[in-house]
């Protein structure tokens, strides 16, 4: 999705996450690993770092639908930290869509199924009007 410079799923960029997401039904699902690079206090993985991942994992939901959409909103929830070494899971799914706007629920969780933080996200569906307002002369999908 997007270009190859993207922060979380970009191959090409020397500081990204270099994530890979699948689809599974209607769901965005990726794993990931903190490294230290990615924390904050020692040893846990900085805040910015997970809302990134959720960014992305929502992004891919109407990706996976064929749609090119922009985050309008975005609110997580923290509930426990991710350590570094630590492997877990992201999965998105849809809960509400309507004609310009999907609204998406996220949730982290680790090997043992406990949630470490969850988001809701609000996409918006873009015209081709406003992608190429963006700078998108064509459709990244």
């Amino acid at each position: 999705m997007g270009t190859s410079n993207c922060f979380v799923c970009g191959p090409e960029n020397p500081f990204g996450l270099h994530m890979h997401f699948h689809q599974k039904d209607e769901k965005a699902v990726a794993e990931f690993i903190c490294e230290p690079r990615h924390c904050g206090w020692p040893g846990i993985q900085h805040g910015g770092i997970t809302s990134s991942i959720f960014d992305e994992a929502c992004a891919y939901v109407p990706f996976f639908r064929g749609l090119v959409a922009m985050t309008a909103e975005l609110k997580v929830n923290y509930s426990n930290p991710i350590h570094e070494g630590e492997k877990v899971t992201v999965t998105a799914w849809p809960i509400r869509t309507t004609k310009r706007l999907l609204s998406v629920q996220a949730e982290i969780t680790d090997t043992n199924g406990v949630v470490r933080a969850r988001a809701e996200a609000k996409m918006m569906v873009l015209t081709d009007r406003q992608m190429e307002q963006a700078g998108m002369a064509e459709s990244p999908i």
